[in-house]
């Protein structure tokens, strides 16, 4: 979302892999929703802004009540373009054969629609499914099709259509990129592996479609409204092979019409769709933008009126604050759904004593971080879950280690490293490929550490993403990262995939499992055995109160052995004309709307 990335399953990446791992092991650059959320992205795309700088929204169904009714003020057949950022990644159209990366997750629900959606703050809302209900034992989902359900072909949609176009993201000889999300299926491993033809899919009749799970996975709703779980339009799939995407086989207010993957997407407008069309916009075209000068380039063309919206990354946000008319557009998106954190090694010196990894909690300076260093475009935070699951799930994070220089001073020397002295070497690798601005930034930080607390920390940016990647696997883990998550179901379930001890995030990578031994009074081997008690038993708890309570506990476990240092969640920035109307962003989608429905209007200016 420039940040176009959600992310799946977000897992731990590191310097410029970091924006997108939303959906992890997924990632094509393999190591956060892995890693990620997904590929190499510049720091520089990270929209944000200083605290109050941003005028008040006009976006959201609200904002277009006058202009609705007031059709002589409404636009008809306007082309919009939009800037697409795919950081690096191959753009494709095909829902089931794409990867997990942020941009799709903003693009394709235009064009391709499922039995389930997000909305902007990532909760979960019927699409093509009228109802659906869950058995008592939580293991079997049971949907209606609405009766208006068409492909933009004009066939109807039919049950039997979900189940060929599922199998065909499970072809074991092609197996979608994101088929994880599809894992929690009864069957589902014996079916990718060819040991059984039989899965958890069943079409009763033409209107009703029964998904029956391994185990009663209260988060499966919100797997189940990601992309790979499109239905297409079989019979235009049989008859237009690859170019199905271009003939119509999707279900969303929009169709592809024109593609070239490395300058543009052009849609127009599916009639058929069962919520109409909007009355304004006769064409959507999605200019690929990429390199490092995108962001400035787009802000460009959106001071040309070229464009109606942009991110603002922070190597642009002064100027645009000082712009009148610019900053007059800036909007902030308060509500926030990604987490940044350090996160250490349990199994390197020093970090091998949870003594040293809470000092390090413990002299982060979360304010300085947060406000100085990085301008206010932080909240700063010493709880891991994103404020966005409170109004998701009502879910109540626990405070963590706060900033207290005594209390971190106090642990060194129980450690035996008074004032840092004796501590083995400390390196953060920080890949290459970064923007100078954002070593810069990092560089600050950690020097502030060892200012104040005597703990040295070497920058190292010499080396590529990949030359990490290696190092990583080299010493069995990552002494000391910087890591990016961004919440995928309406649950606190992101904990599984980030603290785990059999999570691709965790295992080999910062290692906190139940071998570990003592430290001093802690016992961080018991703390991630309980851990992976109480998560396994809030991914199956039907009540949401007792749910967020099990949840809190494992948070408490985690933020208690440093598993992870929170340092602040992420406040995405962006600029909008005000005559674009009815858009609905969130932390879910950024910039780009959860997609360009009947609500979205163009008023006369």
């Amino acid at each position: 979302m420039a940040d176009e990335t959600k992310p799946r399953v977000s897992a731990s990446e590191t310097g410029a892999d970091r924006l997108f791992r939303l959906f992890a092991e997924t990632s094509p650059k393999g190591s956060r929703r892995d890693l990620l959320r997904w590929g190499a992205i510049a720091a520089g795309a990270v929209a944000t802004t200083h605290a109050g700088a941003a005028a008040a929204s006009p976006f959201g169904t609200a904002g277009i009540t006058a202009a609705r009714a007031q059709s002589a003020d409404v636009e008809t057949g306007v082309t919009l373009t939009i800037p697409f950022n795919p950081f690096g990644q191959l753009v494709t159209l095909d829902p089931h054969h794409t990867v997990n990366w942020g941009p799709f997750w903003n693009l394709f629900p235009n064009v391709w629609g499922g039995l389930l959606r997000y909305d902007e703050n990532g909760k979960v809302e019927v699409d093509l499914a009228e109802s659906f209900a869950v058995s008592e034992d939580g293991k079997t989902y049971t949907f209606k099709i609405r009766p208006d359900a068409k492909y933009a072909s004009g066939n109807p949609v039919i049950a039997g259509d979900f189940i060929t176009s599922w199998k065909r993201a499970l072809d074991p000889a092609n197996l979608s990129p994101m088929a994880s999300f599809m894992e929690l299926v009864s069957g589902y491993q014996d079916y990718i592996n060819r040991s059984s033809d039989q899965i958890g899919f069943n079409a009763p009749d033409d209107q009703t479609v029964e998904i029956t799970l391994n185990a009663a996975y209260n988060y499966f709703p919100s797997y189940l409204a990601a992309f790979v779980w499109s239905v297409v339009d079989p019979a235009v799939v049989k008859s237009a092979g690859d170019n199905f995407a271009l003939s119509d086989a999707g279900t969303g207010p929009w169709r592809f019409t024109e593609f070239d993957p490395s300058t543009q997407i052009v849609m127009e407008p599916n009639t058929n769709h069962y919520a109409g069309n909007s009355p304004s916009l006769a064409k959507l075209v999605w200019s690929v933008m990429e390199g490092p000068a995108a962001d400035s380039d787009a802000l460009e063309l959106y001071k040309n009126d070229e464009v109606p919206m942009v991110d603002v990354p922070i190597s642009l946000l002064s100027g645009v604050e000082r712009d009148p008319d610019l900053s007059a557009d800036l909007i902030r998106i308060e509500l926030s759904g990604s987490t940044r954190s350090l996160a250490m090694d349990f199994k390197q010196a020093p970090f091998d004593d949870v003594r040293i990894r809470q000092a390090l909690a413990r002299a982060s300076n979360r304010e300085t971080w947060a406000n100085e260093i990085w301008e206010g475009t932080w909240l700063p935070s010493t709880s891991f879950s994103p404020p966005v699951l409170t109004t998701l799930s009502t879910y109540e994070p626990p405070e963590g280690l706060d900033y207290d220089l005594d209390a971190a001073k106090k642990l060194l020397e129980d450690a035996e490293f008074p004032e840092g002295e004796g501590l083995p070497e400390i390196v953060y690798y920080e890949p290459s490929e970064d923007t100078d601005d954002e070593k810069a930034r990092w560089q600050t930080f950690f020097q502030s550490i060892a200012d104040d607390i005597g703990m040295p920390i070497t920058v190292d940016a010499t080396r590529t993403a990949a030359d990490i990647a290696q190092l990583q696997l080299d010493n069995g883990g990552r002494q000391l990262d910087v890591v990016w998550w961004w919440n995928v179901t309406e649950t606190p379930h992101l904990m599984v995939d980030a603290f785990q001890s059999a999570a691709p995030a965790m295992r080999g990578v910062f290692n906190w499992n139940g071998d570990l031994p003592k430290s001093g009074d802690f016992d961080p081997g018991a703390d991630s055995k309980k851990f992976d008690e109480l998560v396994a038993q809030a991914d199956v708890e039907t009540d949401q109160n007792a749910r967020n309570d099990l949840f809190r506990q494992a948070e408490e476990l985690a933020l208690k052995n440093a598993v992870y240092v929170p340092l602040g969640h992420w406040i995405q920035m962006f600029v909008q004309k005000p005559w674009l109307q009815g858009t609905k962003q969130g932390p879910w989608t950024g910039r780009l709307p959860v997609w360009f429905n009947k609500d979205v209007v163009v008023v006369k200016h």
